[in-house]
C-alpha cells in the first residue's frame, strides 16, 4: 500500500506519524510505504501569501500531477486545510482516478459531532485562505448548526511561526493575540467552547492554545484536532490483520528545510514515530519536484 500524504508545509507530518504509530499497533497492511510530499513551491511565499487564488490552484494542481507521475500512489491524503480548500478547483480533482481524501470532511464531522446543544459555541482557527473561504462555517450551517454558534478566527502567518518553532515567544504572542480576538467575538460566555483546529500545524502548539484559553476564557473548553482522526476510515474498514506491518517512510520536498525546524519537529515526533522522524531528518531535497506552471506531467529530474 503506497500512501502519499501532502501539505503546504510540515504540519501534515503529524498525520504521517500517527499513521506509522497505528500501523504498528494494528497491522492492516502487510507492507506500507508512506511518502510525505511537501507541496510548498517556494520558501519565499506560500499558499497564504498575497497571490491570486487561480495561481494557488495551478501550483497545487502541478504538485498533485507530480505525485501521480512520480509515485503512483494508491491513496493521497491532503493533510492540509488550505490545500483541501484549493483541491476541488484543480483539474486533477476532475481527472484523476486515484483515491483522494482531504482533511476538510474529517474536520467538519468532528466539529459538528462535538456540539451537543445551543448553549455551546465553536471557534474555528485557521489560515486566512481556509477561514476566508467560509468552507467550515457554511458546511456546519448546512448540518444544522446555528450561525451564531460559529466563530471564525483567521491566524495570519501562524503556521509559519509554528513550523519555525512551535514554542517560541513569537508563536506564543501570536496565539495569545488570536485567542483574545476570538474570545471577544464570543460575546456572552457559552456553556462550553469548542476550539477547532483548521490547520494541521496548530496541533504542535496545542498546549499554548490550551494555556491561553485557560487564562482568557475562564469557562469550559475543548480543543478539537482533526489530524489524528483523518486516518480513522482506513482502520474502520479493515477486516484482515497481519502479524505486523512493514512500514517505510519517506519525506520529499523541493524547498530546503531548516535544520532548526527539522530538529524541533523531530523531538516532538520521535517518541511514537521513529521512522517518520528518521525520514524527516534524512529528507530528500528535489529541486525540480514540481513546476510552478506546466502543460504536461512533471517528472523528477
Amino acid at each position: 500500500m503506497r500512501i502519499v500524504i501532502t501539505d503546504s508545509g510540515l504540519g501534515g507530518l503529524s498525520v504521517v506519524a500517527e499513521l506509522e504509530k497505528r500501523l504498528n499497533e494494528l497491522p492492516i497492511f502487510e507492507s506500507a510505504e508512506l511518502i510525505f510530499f511537501n507541496s510548498l513551491y517556494s520558501s519565499k511565499y506560500g499558499y497564504n501569501s498575497n497571490i491570486d487564488f487561480s495561481e494557488k490552484v495551478t501550483i497545487f494542481n502541478n504538485a498533485l500531477t507530480s505525485i501521480e507521475a512520480n509515485y503512483n500512489p494508491d491513496l493521497i491524503l491532503i493533510a492540509c486545510n488550505t490545500l483541501s480548500v484549493i483541491f476541488p478547483h484543480t483539474e486533477f480533482a476532475s481527472n484523476s482516478k486515484i483515491n483522494i481524501k482531504g482533511i476538510l470532511d474529517c474536520g467538519i464531522n468532528l466539529f459538528r459531532n462535538s456540539i451537543k446543544n445551543s448553549d455551546e459555541k465553536t471557534i474555528l482557527f485557521g489560515t486566512p485562505t481556509t477561514i476566508n473561504s467560509n468552507v467550515y462555517k457554511d458546511e456546519l450551517i448546512k448540518l444544522g448548526i446555528n450561525e451564531a454558534q460559529i466563530i471564525n478566527q483567521a491566524c495570519p502567518n501562524l503556521e509559519t511561526q509554528i513550523q519555525n518553532n512551535p514554542n517560541s515567544i513569537e508563536t506564543q504572542n501570536s496565539i495569545n493575540r488570536f485567542v483574545k480576538e476570538a474570545v471577544k467575538k464570543l460575546g456572552s460566555i457559552p456553556q462550553k467552547t469548542h476550539v477547532g483546529f483548521c490547520c494541521t500545524h496548530y496541533g504542535y502548539s496545542e498546549s499554548l492554545f490550551a494555556n491561553e484559553f485557560y487564562n482568557n476564557l475562564k469557562s469550559d473548553f475543548e480543543i478539537l484536532n482533526p489530524n489524528n482522526k483523518m486516518i480513522d476510515f482506513l482502520f474502520a474498514e479493515t477486516k484482515k490483520l497481519y502479524s505486523h506491518s512493514n512500514v517505510a517512510v519517506k519525506v520529499v520536498s523541493q524547498v530546503e528545510l531548516k535544520k532548526s525546524e527539522i530538529e524541533l519537529l523531530s523531538n516532538i515526533l520521535i517518541t511514537n514515530s521513529p521512522k517518520t522522524t528518521a525520514a524527516l531528518r534524512n529528507y530528500e531535497f528535489i529541486k525540480n519536484l514540481f513546476a510552478k506552471e506546466q502543460n504536461g506531467k512533471e517528472s523528477i529530474k
